[in-house]
């Protein structure tokens, strides 16, 4: 049952990919789908790797799909200049976040340890709560003003309710929280460490440039809110 639903997943989210190219057939959108299709080849499956690749495959299809979807949406062409810019996001930004992604996947699903009922309720919590907070922050800040490379639209307005009103970047906690999940499955500290430790960069680089980019777009208003909310968590103290 579990060979087939591996199998099942891979084709699943393959024609999901297919048809998303079909759609908007962006550079991101290739990148995002390759990101999350290679941990769902069933390649190499063996019974005793069951508990663990069986929840990669189902994390990386559930996760990879709600990613193509959103850049599907929200990518225009004018968003991907391939110039300097988008060449430095790609290597200081998207690289450490692919490598984290791909690494731990591909460690936890060659992991023959058992998943512990305990194991599951952390992992299994982990990655619902950062899906769900991750679609949640991308809805509420909109399509106009989410997306793959740093560019600003001239509609676009800074985003200071709801969950942005709590920290500066939800979407980015709330994937890190699902880096954190994959790297539980590891059941390896020191490789799970190094994966959320490598996303935690790729993301640090990503949030200098574009706070610099706000910054230059929204002037004192974003100074002020940079100021009165946390980068990852809610501020405790005001």
């Amino acid at each position: 049952m579990s060979s087939l639903i591996i199998h099942i997943n891979f084709f699943l989210f393959l024609a999901i990919f297919v048809i998303a190219l079909t759609r908007n057939s962006n550079f991101n959108t290739v990148l995002v789908g390759f990101i999350y299709l290679m941990p769902l080849i069933p390649l190499g499956f063996n019974p005793a790797h069951m508990d663990r690749f069986l929840l990669v495959s189902c994390f990386n299809f559930i996760f990879g799909a709600i990613e193509i979807v959103v850049f599907v949406l929200t990518v225009k062409p004018g968003d991907t200049p391939f110039d300097r810019n988008h060449f430095k996001q790609l290597f200081g930004h998207t690289l450490p976040i692919a490598i984290a992604l791909l690494g731990l996947s591909f460690l936890g699903r060659s992991n023959e340890l058992p998943v512990s009922k305990e194991e599951l309720w952390i992992i299994v919590g982990l990655f619902t709560f950062g899906a769900i907070m991750r679609i949640a922050a991308i809805y509420q800040i909109g399509a106009v003003a989410f997306k793959f490379d740093i560019v600003f639209r001239q509609e676009q307005k800074l985003k200071t309710d709801q969950l942005y009103g709590l920290m500066r970047h939800p979407s980015y906690t709330a994937m890190m929280i699902v880096v954190i999940s994959f790297a539980v499955i590891t059941h390896s500290l020191v490789f799970g460490a190094l994966g959320v430790v490598c996303a935690w960069i790729g993301f640090q680089y990503r949030i200098y440039y574009e706070e610099k980019g706000l910054s230059d777009q929204f002037g004192a208003e974003y100074e002020i809110f940079r100021s009165s909310k946390g980068m990852w968590l809610p501020r405790i103290i005001q």
